[in-house]
């Protein structure tokens, strides 16, 4: 009975000697919904797009092994310039290996620092239309780069 008390209260101190330690350390951990962590350059989140930069050249398309991308694209009636006309990402097929933005000439395409990926619905992971400026706005408040 007294070995089973004495190891018990042994046990306690033990547990106070952690909490006595870490108490006066700075926390490591956030307030994580009010203040998130920065990414680092490496990390890689969702597929971005800035349509401007865009030469239509296929190459992100040509690369990608999972085909998670796909374009089209229009000619203007003066037959020298193009136009897109779609450019869709598949959320669920991306292995998010980075390919399509490493090839991309002109670093239209590149993978953003979003990793709170979450959506209501399937479908809307099938799709996302790289096109519009407001593609990720319900998951991140509307910062997508």
């Amino acid at each position: 009975m007294m070995i089973r008390l004495f190891t018990g209260f042994y046990s306690i101190l033990k547990g106070f000697k952690v909490t006595f330690k870490n108490m006066l350390k700075k926390p490591v951990t956030l307030n994580y919904p009010i203040v998130k962590k920065p990414m680092t350059d490496r990390f890689r989140g969702m597929v971005d797009l800035v349509p401007e930069k865009c030469v239509i050249c296929y190459q992100c398309i040509k690369i990608c092994p999972t085909a998670a991308l796909e374009l089209e694209h229009k000619v203007l009636e003066d037959n020298k310039t193009k136009t897109i006309t779609k450019f869709v990402f598949n959320g669920e097929l991306c292995c998010f290996c980075g390919f399509c933005g490493e090839i991309c000439p002109t670093d239209a395409i590149f993978l953003n620092k979003m990793y709170e990926v979450s959506y209501f619905a399937h479908k809307d992971l099938l799709t996302i239309d790289l096109m519009r400026k407001d593609k990720y706005k319900h998951v991140d408040g509307g910062e997508s780069s």
